[in-house]
Order: structure tokens, then C-alpha cells, then sequence
């Protein structure tokens, strides 16, 4: 389940480092489920970690967390290395360090200096290296598109200076990219400088194209390969089109099609996968307006886009064409199939998540915990015993219609499950 997933795009989860709450994880993780999503890029600091419940959460229902680090300039691997080993231990495999560093602000008074891709090296390398002692996989930042310092330019000289540092660990950093889309065509840029030699930094004639738009990963992989001899893995932090920044039917149109790729796998296979921006924003933080989810809670309808064509997708020629006998048994395609999970304040037990495994591997049901999103479906299959859930999830499933579908676990008692041994058969 830590493995790359196959459904490769994800979400950006929050422009803070709070709301890790286990209400949050169930509040926003069927709608993760339901859009089709493998990755949540989640904020850390170094000075608190994100908490486990919520890290182990994502990766039982399928969902690969992807950690960014958003630090000073001048943090030191001594202050992250306590988090970063709690991390591994927890099951993350992913996490890159600072955010933009080709701006003035991240410098502040030092950004006049000389040598400012070398002197972020000296930042980036400690840590990376810490990272990699934790079983973490390291991943350069992102850089601002064009930017303060041109973001090629300072790709090139921070990965050749690393490279001369620690040519051993290049073989394990990745890349991060921010690909937005704003202004542009979703093909802008396509094919990187082999295709667009007239581009040039901070002018691009008008018969031209750059760097400045979704098609980043093929600009950034021609500075890799010049810079280590390989292309390495390239994780896009944000990409599409935001909220806020162009038209809504803009943004769902372009980011459907984004979507599309990914499911169809029409993208270089350098690109592990790609967040889009933004899943959820504090009330009065800037990035409300950008959210997927309105200052209410309420989805824009991106959300409702993304649970169609998900849909569409698993129950189409391009994922199994069948589920796990214990979902198919009398369900239609078109049903919306929900499998309910109990809650236990030490986390789920294995035999729980072994249970659950198929529908997560399949895709062809949301798996949560959150019984308001489990009556809304047309089926409904519980996992354990009744005594599992409270006395008002279990009332509400009394009066469910149609009744849920109960399924025990081995070694329970059948008896107290509700259903007889002939049922139990039948849904095994």
C-alpha cells in the first residue's frame, strides 16, 4: 500500500500545518476516495510533526501522503531529523524540503549574496541526506516558474553543485515542479527547449513557448539529465489550473483534462504523480477563494466532476472489470457502493484493513468512516460487529434502506453480526 498508486494524482491538502485532526481525516477522505485520488501533499515543520493517526489513516485507505516541508532557509538537519525518523517509522516514503526558494522573500537579507544555488545546496544537502538515513526518499523543492532567479537557470546550478557534492545521492533525490497552468494551453511548452530553442530567460518571443505552464516536467528533465546523466523521479506539487485565477469553467475543463492524463497514463513516466491545488483553506486565509471546498465545506463542482469520471473509469476497460466477490454479489455498475469501517480511538486493527484491502486495491467502492456518507449510498456494506459501532450509528443502520450488507470478520461470531451462516456464505 506504499507503493507508487496507480491512479497517480492527488491533492494538495492545506496551505497550513494544522487540521490533522482524526474529524478531518474523516471529514475529507471519502471525497479523496470518491474523486480517485493516490496522493494528499500534506505540511510539516520542523517543530511538529504531522500526527500519526492521521499519516496511517491515508495510507489504510490507499491514499499516499506526501510530506513538504515548509522551513527557513537556514533550519539544520539536527532540528528535522527527530520528525523525519518518526515519519519513516509511520510509513511515509516521500517528503521535500523548503518551498520557492528562487524568490527574494525566502532569502530575505541574504538574498544578495553570491552564489545563491550553491548556497542553497548547502541548505538542501544536510537534510536530504538526513531524509535518506530515515528511509525517506528526498525530493528537491519547487521552484517558482520564471521567479525571482530564473527557475532554469537555478535548477541547473543547484543540481550540478549537488551532483559535485554527493554524485551517490542524486541517484535518490526527485524533483518537485509546480505546474500551473494559468494564462496558458494545457499543451504550453510541450516537448521543453529541444522543441522551443528561442525561449530565453524572462523573454519568450511571440512565435515561442516556455517552461511557464503545465508541461514544466519536460524543462526541468532536460536540466536534469544535462546536470546528473538521468531523469529523476519529478512529483508535480501543484499543477492545473486554480480557483481564483481563471474562470471556473476554465479551471474544471482543464483540470478534468489533467485528470484524464493521469488516469490514461499519457504522461512521461518520470511524473510519479501530481497535487492539485487545494483541497481545503482555513476561514480567513488568503487561498479560501482557490479551495476545492468552499469556506462552508460545501464542494465546488470540480469535486462533483472528478466523482464522475472516477466512476466512469473503474467501471470501464481501463481498471478490473470485476471487484472483489464480496462487492459484486447483486451490486449494478452504476451503484454507489460504500463499505463502512468502525472507529477505535488505537487505530484500526489489521484484521479491519485486511478485510477493506480489495476495495482499495479495486477502487470500486469508497471505504470510510463516516456514516452520514455511508447512508447516502445506494449500497452499503458494514465491516464487523454491531457492538463495533455506537448506539447511534447502529440505530441508524437499522433503519437504513436498503439494509446494509453486514460482514464479520473471521473467528466472530456470526450470530452477533446479524446475519445468518447461509448469508454469510453468500457474501464470501
Amino acid at each position: 500500500m506504499m507503493e507508487t498508486p496507480s491512479r497517480r494524482f492527488g491533492l494538495y491538502y492545506s496551505p497550513t500545518t494544522s487540521h490533522y485532526r482524526q474529524a478531518d481525516l474523516e471529514a475529507y477522505l471519502p471525497i479523496l476516495q470518491r474523486i480517485g485520488a493516490g496522493w494528499l501533499v500534506v505540511r510539516s515543520t520542523a517543530s511538529r510533526a504531522i500526527p500519526e493517526a492521521f499519516l496511517r489513516g491515508l495510507l489504510r485507505a490507499g491514499i499516499t501522503p506526501f510530506v513538504h516541508f515548509i522551513l527557513p532557509w537556514d533550519t539544520t538537519s539536527e532540528e528535522v531529523s527527530p520528525i523525519l525518523q518518526a515519519y519513516g517509522r509511520w510509513g511515509v516514503r516521500h517528503v521535500a524540503f523548503f518551498d520557492r526558494p528562487n524568490r527574494r522573500a525566502f532569502w530575505g537579507k541574504t538574498w544578495g549574496k553570491p552564489h545563491l544555488p550553491s548556497r542553497f545546496v548547502d541548505a538542501f544537502l544536510p537534510l536530504a541526506v538526513a531524509a535518506e538515513d530515515a528511509g525517506l526518499q528526498p525530493f528537491f523543492p519547487p521552484l517558482t516558474p520564471g521567479g525571482d532567479y530564473w527557475d532554469l537557470a537555478f535548477l541547473r546550478a543547484a543540481l550540478t553543485d549537488l551532483r559535485r557534492r554527493d554524485a551517490t545521492l542524486t541517484k535518490q533525490v526527485g524533483l518537485c515542479a509546480y505546474a500551473w497552468s494559468e494564462g496558458h494551453p494545457l499543451e504550453w511548452g510541450r516537448g521543453g527547449p529541444e522543441i522551443w530553442p528561442q525561449a530565453q530567460p524572462y523573454h519568450t518571443p511571440p512565435d515561442s513557448e516556455d517552461q511557464r505552464g503545465f508541461h514544466i516536467f519536460d524543462w526541468y528533465t532536460v536540466e536534469a539529465r544535462a546536470a546528473w546523466g538521468h531523469v529523476p523521479p519529478i512529483f508535480l506539487l501543484g499543477m492545473g489550473s486554480r480557483y481564483g485565477h481563471e474562470p471556473d469553467a476554465t479551471v474544471e475543463a482543464k483540470n478534468t483534462a489533467i485528470a484524464r492524463r493521469f488516469w490514461e497514463n499519457d504522461l512521461p513516466e518520470a511524473v510519479i504523480g501530481g497535487a492539485f491545488w487545494l483541497l481545503t483553506a482555513p476561514a480567513g486565509s488568503p487561498q479560501v477563494p482557490t479551495a476545492w471546498l468552499d469556506a462552508e465545506g460545501h464542494p465546488r463542482p470540480i469535486i462533483k466532476v472528478l466523482t464522475k469520471l472516477a466512476a466512469s473509469r473503474r467501471w470501464g476497460s481501463h481498471h478490473p472489470a470485476t471487484a472483489p466477490s464480496t462487492t459484486t454479489k447483486g451490486i449494478p455498475p452504476s451503484a454507489h457502493h460504500y463499505v463502512l469501517l468502525p472507529i477505535f480511538p488505537e487505530g484500526l486493527p489489521p484484521q479491519y484493513l485486511s478485510a477493506v484491502f480489495p476495495w482499495l486495491q479495486s477502487g470500486l467502492a469508497t471505504v470510510g468512516f463516516r456514516i452520514e456518507e455511508a447512508l447516502q449510498a445506494t449500497h452499503l456494506t458494514v465491516i464487523g460487529r454491531p457492538e463495533d459501532y455506537p448506539p447511534t450509528v447502529r440505530q441508524a443502520l437499522a433503519k437504513a434502506t436498503p439494509p446494509p450488507q453486514w460482514i464479520p470478520l473471521p473467528g466472530m461470531d456470526v450470530a452477533s453480526s446479524g446475519i445468518s451462516p447461509r448469508q454469510s456464505e453468500d457474501i464470501a
